[in-house]
């Protein structure tokens, strides 16, 4: 499971300037520990489809993913 997101963190920090067009609204403290949860892979099926388009709509929200990831690998 770490290799998977150690491809998604790679891919992601590929995105750089291409999602400069998104918000860049301040996460929340909820929003903050989902996307802990998410990068240690212990949200459901559900939540994580439900967190993505946060997290892609919101370039804050994708550093952020990024940041955990490289963490937990």
């Amino acid at each position: 499971m770490n290799n998977d997101f150690s491809i998604l963190a790679q891919f992601l920090e590929n995105l750089g300037p291409e999602v400069s067009g998104h918000s860049s609204n301040p996460l929340s403290e909820g929003q903050a520990e989902l996307i802990q949860k998410f990068a240690q892979g212990t949200l459901t099926a559900a939540e994580r489809e439900g967190l993505l388009p946060e997290i892609l709509g919101n370039e804050t929200a994708l550093h952020e993913l990024v940041s955990k990831l490289q963490a937990e690998s």
